[in-house]
């Protein structure tokens, strides 16, 4: 009985699809997924660069649709589980989603999660649609989760569409909404704002801006492959706060998408800079200042 409920709602919200083709549709969102075996970390930032995360599950009747369809999208992989959204990489043994919704669902296996200082990404069974706690290095399939209104909206009314690939050099990942570059070690150069800058400079392109909630997710991402530091963006104020500019030129918008943390804008006398959290941004010094580096440049073909 459970499993023919199961099918009737999946048959109810399969019609008149509006994700891509290849992908499930669901409950208004769309899932993708992705036999390429990586790391939970880059499995993430695949997802983003669709628009979207690695999938967050609030139910029981998600679990199993996203679990029992797997393998009708994932012909060449042989691994037994899937990467799905749910870590305590930032959050010391808190788990949490990484598109930010609230964790009001868990399916963990008996004994699970582990809660070890290896274990902390989360995937599940292809065939019994529970969870366990797993190394963030190993190999596997992932599933990401977008909204299906991402297909149906116009979100970049004033730019022209450009490809969902395309390559940038090595060392850079691509992100289709912008038709940008993103990268060069990333959060391996640890320096002042200025010196980072200068970094990014030598290298064509910016510390980064961004202009949409979906790049200022993308860029989040991040910071589950920058050894969970904080990373510098492009915002900086010359003029104590009075006033916000972006290093690369581009208009200041940022906080039509991002919100301040707790206490900031400081405001103090001085230049200042902002730095990007999992969750919000915050002003500080720019010369004393240490934040991780990535750099941001727009891809022309």
């Amino acid at each position: 009985m459970f499993l023919s409920v199961i099918i009737l709602l999946t048959f109810l919200y399969f019609v008149s699809s509006t994700c891509p083709n290849s992908s499930l549709t669901y409950k208004s969102n769309c899932y993708i997924y992705n036999s390429t075996k990586t790391g939970f970390a880059a499995a993430e930032i695949s997802c983003t660069q669709l628009g979207g995360h690695l999938a967050s599950i609030h139910d029981a009747f998600t679990n199993v649709v996203i679990g029992q369809e797997a393998p009708n999208y994932m012909h060449e992989s042989t691994m037994s589980d899937l990467w799905i959204g749910a870590t305590n990489l930032l959050t010391n043994e808190k788990w949490n989603w990484t598109d930010g919704s609230g964790f009001d669902f868990t399916d963990w296996k008996q004994k699970e999660p582990q809660n070890t200082t290896d274990s902390n990404c989360a995937s599940m069974s292809l065939t019994g649609e529970y969870w366990t706690s797993q190394n963030c290095n190993e190999q596997k399939p992932f599933v990401c989760q977008l909204p299906s209104s991402f297909y149906t909206t116009t979100s970049y009314p004033t730019t022209p569409k450009y490809p969902l690939t395309a390559n940038c050099s090595i060392g850079w990942s691509y992100f289709a909404p912008t038709h940008s570059c993103y990268g060069v070690n990333v959060g391996g150069y640890v320096a002042n704002w200025a010196a980072a800058e200068t970094y990014c400079q030598n290298n064509g392109a910016h510390l980064p801006s961004f202009h949409s909630y979906a790049e200022y997710q993308y860029l989040r991402s991040y910071y589950y492959v920058a050894w969970s530091y904080d990373l510098w963006t492009s915002i900086y104020s010359p003029d104590s706060g009075k006033t916000w500019r972006n290093s690369d030129g581009t208009p200041a918008d940022f906080l039509d998408y991002a919100s301040w943390c707790s206490g900031y804008p400081h405001n103090i006398t001085g230049e200042r800079c902002v730095l990007l959290t999992t969750t919000c941004i915050y002003d500080v010094d720019c010369t004393s200042s240490m934040g991780r580096t990535i750099c941001k440049k727009p891809l022309f073909v």
